[in-house]
């Protein structure tokens, strides 16, 4: 064996044994670790060991910085930092072994400097407490350095270097060589790139996807929320050199119109600075803004619950926002879909005009015949009806021709995005490193290849992005694009690709999915509104929103029941703005006579409506007692009716006032009618009565007359015969 050979295998060897040195302390580090829990849960913060910084691409002799933050209660005299370098990833499945912490890296070590004392870098440590560590790197087998301090990574590489390295970081205890706090992250060796296409990095970054108005249309956005947008757009601002794309929710652009505080007017005129409407031609922009949904919504929810007509509104909205917000003539396409779609919203958005589309990986299903592909998909893929594409596959059937072409977003790229805190700088080398291994899968390849970052809910991270797009900027194998540009660039079918696909059976994702019922109700309740209030446009404008809003995917139910409730719990504005005036008592004299109503309008706008009324002891000889149209234009509208009364005394007259479409009562009232005037049928039965009672009094007296005379005749006779 060559002595080279035997001394690289006694190395290999000796740096084994050191890695499972640092495994084999793990035992005794369980013990220190517990014991820093305990005290953290006592208030005291354990040890910890976080990047603050490092050097994104390596070139060369150039050397590798790195920057750590310490947090420990040891004294500096104790605590060392050791690092040890694994050798080049062969595939992004032995990456996400690099970063997951439960295995180590798929490859062998192969450089495990000594561990450096702390207190040798201290004089070194920047302003905000950060200790910086500067590596020299070269390509041989061993470490040619000479201080322990200004440590080498050696990469043992050959001839072949350009790649991704694992560098495990370590914070330790020299006293017991315990463990205390570690971290991974990545050398990216890019030397010998020469000529080779970049991967095209297409970074969609969603704002807007937290609801940003109220049921009644006004802003919800707080000072923190306005802030956290104030910071996104601050980190885009200082990187225009990077394209990238923003899926901005038009909500909370009408949000930002509507919110008065001097705080969200900075964030809207920032918002139209960045992204507004440009006039003059020249190249394409570096930023761009996708024409999408009013609110974020699940579209295979909509298509389950027959609400595609919802779809068109959403997107016909969200482009009337974007263009009197921004002065964007914003067209959905491309159309970034985070949930899955199936078939039915495959037909809804084909229908709307979306032929580029962005979907998750679980969306689309492996051709038939078709090999799984082992790298990621770098390439659009066509979308085709279910069984066409098998029959395209195996020959049996003619060419399918594709619904819509999509890129497949990858969720290990945006899985980077999540989480918060002192681990953003970590996470952003390791997005920067993830997509450097996809481009070493194949760096000679001459067509075009690209990829799609498009995290579906992250907390905008000023830390994270600005390492991102820092890295994007400055990278020797990477190229950012627009959305737009990426599929302008890409080939279909093209890297290893398949040409087409068929999407797979698509859940709805909502946790509490819309119903067709609840927004069929909201939309004949507006319609209801719309005919009442027709030129309110201020108010159709809230109460639509609410609407959309209501079909917001993330949204609970009971909230979803508020803003789909808000048109018919506007019915209650009604009964403020219409009354009736004057008194409520109308007495009539005569048979014949006139009624007078007087309704009272608040509202600034005409109301349109229609009024009954109805009293069974009241006939109306010229008609109009039915539902008659009548528009309130001026703040008193008054009406007389002509009625005729069929007897006297009271009566109650009713009158309603409804909306012209829906029949829904606007107003209700009633007035007691008394009627003093006879009728003749009265006069004519009483004189009736009276000639009967003459008659009876006459023939009464008539009678008694001749029963008297009766009398005194036989009085007279009786006295006669006497003797």
């Amino acid at each position: 064996m060559p002595s080279h050979t035997r001394a690289r295998s006694a190395l290999r060897r000796g740096l084994l044994a050191a890695a499972a040195l640092l495994v084999g302390a793990s035992a005794s580090t369980g013990a220190l670790l517990a014991g820093a829990s305990h005290a953290a849960a006592a208030g005291a913060p354990g040890p910890s060991l976080t990047l603050a910084g490092q050097t994104s691409w390596v070139r060369g002799p150039s050397g590798f910085d790195l920057q750590v933050q310490i947090r420990s209660s040891l004294p500096v005299s104790r605590l060392g930092l050791r690092f040890v370098l694994y050798s080049r990833l062969t595939s992004r499945s032995a990456f996400e072994q690099s970063i997951s912490g439960t295995e180590a890296p798929s490859e062998l070590p192969i450089d495990a400097p000594a561990t450096i004392p702390l207190r040798s870098l201290v004089r070194r440590s920047g302003a905000d407490g950060a200790v910086t560590i500067h590596f020299s790197v070269s390509t041989a087998a061993t470490s040619q350095s000479r201080r322990i301090s200004s440590p080498a990574l050696a990469l043992d590489c050959g001839d072949q270097c350009d790649g991704v390295y694992p560098l495990r970081a370590v914070l330790v205890d020299s006293t017991s060589e315990a463990i205390l706090a570690s971290f991974t992250t990545h050398v990216v060796y890019t030397a010998g790139i020469a000529g080779a296409l970049p991967l095209r990095v297409a970074l969609v970054l969603p704002a807007g996807s937290e609801v940003a108005l109220r049921s009644d249309g006004s802003s919800l956005l707080t000072p923190a929320r306005l802030a956290t947008v104030e910071q996104l757009l601050g980190t885009v601002q200082a990187a225009p050199d990077v394209a990238l794309t923003l899926d901005l929710y038009p909500q909370l652009v009408v949000a930002l119109e509507r919110d008065r505080s001097k705080q969200a007017k900075t964030v809207l005129a920032t918002l139209v600075s960045l992204f507004g409407a440009h006039g003059g031609g020249g190249p394409a922009p570096l930023r761009e803004v996708l024409g999408t949904t009013f609110t974020p919504v699940d579209v295979a929810a909509l298509s389950a619950a027959r609400l595609g007509g919802e779809l068109a509104r959403q997107l016909a909205r969200g482009a009337q926002a974007l263009d009197n917000g921004l002065g964007l003539a914003a067209a959905p396409a491309p159309y970034v879909s985070y949930a899955p779609i199936g078939q039915g919203s495959l037909a809804l958005l084909e229908r709307l005009g979306v032929h580029d589309l962005v979907l998750p990986t679980d969306s689309v299903t492996v051709t038939a015949g078709t090999p799984a592909p082992t790298v990621a998909l770098t390439s659009p893929v066509g979308l085709v009806r279910p069984g066409a594409a098998k029959e395209q596959a195996t020959g049996s059937g003619a060419t399918a021709t594709p619904a819509a072409t999509a890129l497949v977003a990858d969720p290990g790229l945006a899985a980077h995005f999540s989480g918060a805190g002192a681990d953003s700088v970590l996470r952003a080398h390791q997005l920067l490193a993830d997509l450097a291994e996809i481009y070493f899968d194949a760096p000679s390849d001459r067509a075009a290849r690209g990829v799609v970052v498009a995290p579906a809910a992250w907390h905008p991270d000023p830390s994270f992005l600005t390492t991102v797009l820092s890295g994007l900027a400055t990278s020797p194998v990477l190229a950012a694009r627009t959305l737009s540009g990426t599929f302008a660039e890409l080939p279909v079918g093209g890297n290893g690709s398949p040409r087409v696909e068929q999407l797979a059976a698509a859940a709805v994702h909502t946790s509490h999915p819309i119903t067709g019922r609840s927004v069929v109700d909201a939309r004949r309740a507006l319609g209801v509104v719309a005919s009442v209030l027709p030129d309110d446009r201020t108010v159709l404008a809230h109460l639509g929103d609410s609407i959309l809003l209501s079909e917001t995917s993330s949204m609970s139910r009971a909230t979803r029941r508020r803003y789909a409730g808000a048109p018919r719990a506007s019915y209650g504005l009604f009964d403020h703005s219409l009354a009736i005036s004057g008194g409520r008592t109308v007495t009539l004299t005569s048979r014949t006579g006139q009624i007078p109503i007087t309704i009272v309008s608040s509202s600034p706008y005409p109301v349109h409506a229609s009024i009954e009324v109805r009293d069974s002891a009241l006939s109306f000889p010229g008609g109009g007692a039915g539902p008659t149209p009548v528009v309130f234009k001026t703040k008193t509208t008054a009406r007389e009716y002509h009625v005729s009364t069929r007897t006297s005394g009271a009566s109650r007259l009713d009158v309603v006032v409804r909306s012209p479409v829906g029949g829904a009562v606007l107003l209700a009232g009633s007035f007691t009618i008394r009627s003093t005037a006879v009728s003749g049928v009265a006069v004519t039965l009483s004189v009736g009565a009276l000639l009967v009672l003459l008659a009876w009094w006459l023939r009464s007296v008539l009678r008694h007359r001749r029963r008297a005379a009766a009398v005194r005749a036989a009085a007279w006779s009786d006295a006669g015969a006497a003797p």
